[in-house]
């Protein structure tokens, strides 16, 4: 029978250098992923940074208008209540204006009227 010569250590050197080739590409696929993964993290934090940062701002501007809305409130409760208070002194003031005593004493001095002692009644005759 014949023998072949097999020479093994040539096969295992290239088999070997393919591997560590095999092994630099794997590497950098890698690290290609990783920076890849890297980028998109960094972009969904920036998003995600600038979307907190957004509603923080809005969240403010709405409690500053709350606030200018209740000091605008308290202002004008202040107005009504004062409001209501006038108002109760003028209606004081009108009834006292309204009473017959003060109409009868300005009749009495400015119109120079006189009280009638008994009810006098005028019969209009038509013509």
């Amino acid at each position: 029978m014949l023998a072949r010569k097999y020479n093994y250590e040539e096969q295992w050197a290239q088999s070997e250098q393919e591997r560590l080739r095999e092994l630099k590409e794997l590497q950098e696929r890698r690290q290609r992923i990783r920076k890849a993964n890297y980028k998109l993290f960094r972009r969904r934090l920036f998003v995600t940074v600038g979307f907190i940062l957004v509603m923080y701002a809005v969240t403010v501007m709405r409690s500053a208008a709350l606030v200018s809305a209740g000091n605008h409130l308290i202002a004008l409760q202040t107005q009504e209540s004062q409001l209501i208070a006038r108002n109760a002194e003028l209606k004081i003031e009108v009834d006292q204006l309204k009473g017959p005593e003060r109409i009868t004493s300005i009749a009495e001095k400015q119109l120079g009227m006189k009280v009638a002692r008994s009810n006098i009644y005028v019969k209009a005759v038509s013509q």
